[in-house]
């Protein structure tokens, strides 16, 4: 999947799909796993938010889809 494909995927969409994700968001110290409003935010929404960025963030959640086993650094 290419990243700007991921781009308007809800959080709760993404880690529904791609459970071990959630390991970027916490490294990201982001609020986001567990969140109620996870259904609704766009990982768009999520790198504006907290000020992350956006290529960082989008290519790190690929190659996490991509290899899931391994652990990706922030």
């Amino acid at each position: 999947m290419e990243p700007d494909g991921l781009r308007a995927w809800s959080v709760a969409d993404l880690l529904t799909n791609y459970p071990k994700t959630a390991q970027l968001f916490i490294e990201w110290k982001t609020q986001c796993v567990g969140c109620y409003l996870s259904r609704f935010c766009t990982l768009e929404e999520v790198v504006a938010l907290y000020s992350i960025n956006p290529q960082t963030f989008f290519l790190k959640l690929q190659k996490l889809i991509q290899f899931p086993s391994e652990r990706i650094e922030t």
